[in-house]
């Protein structure tokens, strides 16, 4: 947002239990500011379908009137009709892979000559994928 000069409003950041109720007052939140906003990031694809569905009741047109960001990329998001302008790919098999490796080591450490609250760092870096007329491009 620095480098492009835009501000941070905390405004503009709404709480949501993540349940489709939830997810329509943040919206409605977000609704009511003059300045309405042209695209919202969302806590992951389900709350983007509960929010993209709730827009469209609004009267709003998905992807011209408010477009969608979210988490997770899910495989559903090919089938939606308004998928997400674009989703951030997590990569939940090599978390649960990597999370595998950690707890075996865990149970096949002698626990007498090891500390087991050694804490364990691992990045998995996301993948940024846009969706673009039917086809998703990676970054």
């Amino acid at each position: 947002m620095g480098k492009n000069r835009l501000k941070f409003d905390p405004r503009l950041v709404v709480a949501s239990d993540l349940s489709p109720d939830g997810t329509q007052r943040a919206i409605d939140e977000l609704l009511l500011y003059k300045r309405k906003p042209t695209s919202i990031l969302c806590f992951n694809d389900y709350v983007t379908i509960d929010a993209a569905n709730y827009a469209q009741r609004k009267g709003l047109v998905n992807n011209r009137d408010i477009s969608f960001v979210s988490y997770a990329n899910l495989p559903s998001n090919n089938y939606m009709a308004f998928p997400p302008l674009a989703s951030i790919e997590q990569f939940p098999y090599e978390q649960g892979r990597k999370a595998t490796e950690v707890l075996l080591q865990l149970i096949n450490s002698d626990s007498d000559k090891q500390d087991l609250s050694i804490n364990y760092k691992t990045i998995i870096e996301p993948q940024l994928v846009l969706n673009n007329n039917n086809f998703n491009m990676i970054y």
